[in-house]
């Protein structure tokens, strides 16, 4: 049993220095994504990268094949041609009053009247307001105001019921770019007691539909189709819903989304449905079959009229860069028809978690790819491709009518694939580690200086501290009465200084010792000497006394006396000098002592 859980842990060990690189390198791709993610989600909420998501959605849209045109729409044009023709400018209420007997004979399912005619122009405005209080077919226009008295919008045609009139407005997109269809809102209330006349597209007490809207709800009424409210105020035309555009939706940031809106989903970008003019019309050139059981659309398609739109087709053409109103509405209507009569999608946009994984998951790809290779050629090449099928994921959920980040997703991918490279480069080039190293001896002084000024704090603040902080004040007390002696106290200090002569007995004790020592080392040294002299004698058979004058001898007893005849003469002095000073101490006591007592 040891020998197999030897053998696990070395395994074990063997594996963790193996995968501890790997852990690393995860670590640091983790982070490196999650930082990117979160600015690029950062950078959407503050609205940076809308102008981005619209471009894209614009060219992806340029890119998706049209469709065939709508054969259930014919729209009658009025160019500048027809205006030429007629000698007429605007087309006067006669003409338009005739245009609209001549279509109702050709059995039209419903007549969308994209004219203004809130005023008079030309004769025959009697005819006109019979022909629309007549018909039940014929679906007028009139214009929103913005709440500025100023623009208090247009009303519709006279004599058309209120329930065959929708506004003509649409929301556009900074740029001026037409991506948006209102199809339902309340007008906005007009700003101050102002005396504009009302009108139906000026009161703000009811809601109104838009003038497209009208035209797919009375077509769909013959197919036994009418629109419901669903609990969460969702329009449902039969099984389709169509849901409201919300601020943020796709690549919106913060959008204007008042009223019910919905994302167009242009059909065609140049044939939406079979075109004639009124021309055709009142010269009857048209074949019946283009108009029976057909939403027609009549309005100006010629660009002298200021009723046109940029559109997301716009972008890269030189000629025709405009899209009159008329074929605007002619798409939102057929958007409507298709969605609920031929099951095709409507544009649907993923909740913000998913686009947080989506742009996550692409950021993390970045990254791992630019930690696994290090050959330029190859990683330029690798993020090339990798764009491509980022693009071309997006486009692919878009041709299934979803509409996704796909900005986003791109910068996510080559910010952290060169956030990657920058740190692997910084790294190797040893920055990395001096930066780190200073930073943690910044933090490492802040520290100790910080634990270095609690544990002072707690030390001043404990009660044994403040027991000596009280017994310091007490010694500064005591020190300072001691220091100034009252009168009462000079008494006893004349006591102890009367006592110092007892203390200069010893000096005079170690004298004498010092001169005993010497007496007994001259002594010793005679002896010596004379017992030298008498070996020396007997041996050499000199006597005795002829040696006893030589000074040989006598030098080193007679050097060590005087060192200490020398020593004592000193200490005399030194006592005679400790004695003057205490003496003159003495006599300032005394005088000190008859000044207090001649205060007194």
């Amino acid at each position: 049993m040891n020998k197999i859980s030897h053998k696990i842990r070395s395994a074990a060990a063997q594996l963790s220095k193996l995968y501890k690189p790997s852990l690393l390198l995860a670590k640091s791709v983790l982070i490196a994504s999650a930082a990117v993610t979160i600015s690029l989600m950062g950078a959407r909420q503050l609205g940076i990268l809308e102008p981005l998501e619209l471009s894209a959605y614009d060219q992806m849209l340029r890119m998706r094949p049209d469709a065939k045109p709508d054969p259930r729409l014919l729209v009658v044009g009025i160019t500048e041609a027809d205006i030429q023709k007629l000698k007429q400018w605007p087309i006067s209420d006669r003409k338009i009053a005739e245009i609209l007997q001549k279509l109702e004979k050709m059995q039209p399912a419903v007549i969308g009247l994209d004219v203004l005619r809130d005023v008079p122009l030309g004769d025959g405005r009697e005819e006109l307001s019979k022909v629309l209080q007549k018909s039940d077919k014929i679906i007028g226009v009139c214009l929103v105001t913005d709440g500025n008295p100023d623009s208090p919008g247009s009303p519709p045609p006279p004599g058309i019921p209120e329930n065959r009139v929708g506004f003509a407005d649409f929301g556009v997109d900074p740029g001026g770019i037409l991506r948006r269809a209102l199809l339902f809102m309340k007008p906005p209330k007009i700003e101050g007691n102002s005396t504009v006349e009302k009108h139906l597209c000026n009161d703000n007490s009811q809601v109104l539909a838009s003038f497209n809207l009208q035209l797919a709800l009375h077509y769909l009424q013959k197919q036994k189709i009418y629109p419901q409210l669903a609990p969460d105020q969702s329009l449902w035309l039969g099984k389709t819903q169509f849901k409201k555009l919300e601020s943020n939706d796709g690549g919106y940031s913060n959008a204007d989304v008042r009223g019910y809106q919905i994302l167009i989903n242009y059909r065609s970008r140049r044939n939406l449905a079979n075109q004639v003019r009124i021309t055709d019309i009142l010269e009857g050139k048209v074949d019946p079959n283009l108009v029976k059981d057909k939403i027609v659309l009549i309005g100006y398609t010629t660009e002298t009229v200021k009723d046109f739109f940029y559109t997301p087709y716009s972008g890269q053409r030189q000629n025709k860069q405009f899209m009159p109103g008329i074929v605007a509405h002619g798409q939102v209507v057929s958007q409507i028809l298709s969605a609920v009569l031929d099951n095709k999608p409507m544009f649907w946009f993923w909740p913000e978690w998913a686009e947080i994984l989506w742009i996550s998951g692409w950021s993390i790809v970045g990254a791992t790819v630019a930690s696994r290779m290090a050959h330029p050629a190859k990683l330029v090449g690798t993020f090339g491709a990798l764009l491509l099928v980022c693009g071309g994921c997006g486009f692919g959920i878009f041709l299934l009518g979803g509409w996704v980040p796909v900005a986003a997703p791109a910068l996510g991918l080559i910010i952290t694939g060169g956030s990657i490279i920058s740190a692997d480069r910084f790294n190797k080039a040893g920055y990395g580690k001096v930066i780190s190293d200073r930073v943690k001896q910044v933090f490492k002084i802040e520290i100790d200086q910080a634990q270095k000024e609690q544990q002072v704090a707690e030390i001043t603040e404990s009660d044994f501290f403040k027991e000596l902080q009280q017994k310091k004040d007490k010694l500064k007390v005591s020190k300072k009465e001691t220091a100034q002696p009252t009168p009462s106290q000079l008494p006893e200090i004349a006591a102890g200084v009367a006592e110092l002569p007892q203390a200069e007995s010893e000096p005079d004790e170690y004298l004498a010792q010092l001169q005993e020592k010497a007496q007994q080392q001259k002594q010793r040294a005679t002896v010596a000497k004379t017992v030298t002299a008498s070996e020396s004698g007997s041996k050499m058979g000199v006597p005795i006394d002829s040696h006893l004058g030589a000074s040989s001898g006598e030098t080193k007893p007679d050097e060590g006396f005087s060192d200490l005849q020398a020593k004592a003469k000193q200490m005399r002095q030194r006592r005679a000098a400790e004695k003057k000073i205490k003496d003159q101490k003495i006599d300032s006591l005394t005088d000190k002592e008859d000044l207090g007592k001649k205060e007194e």
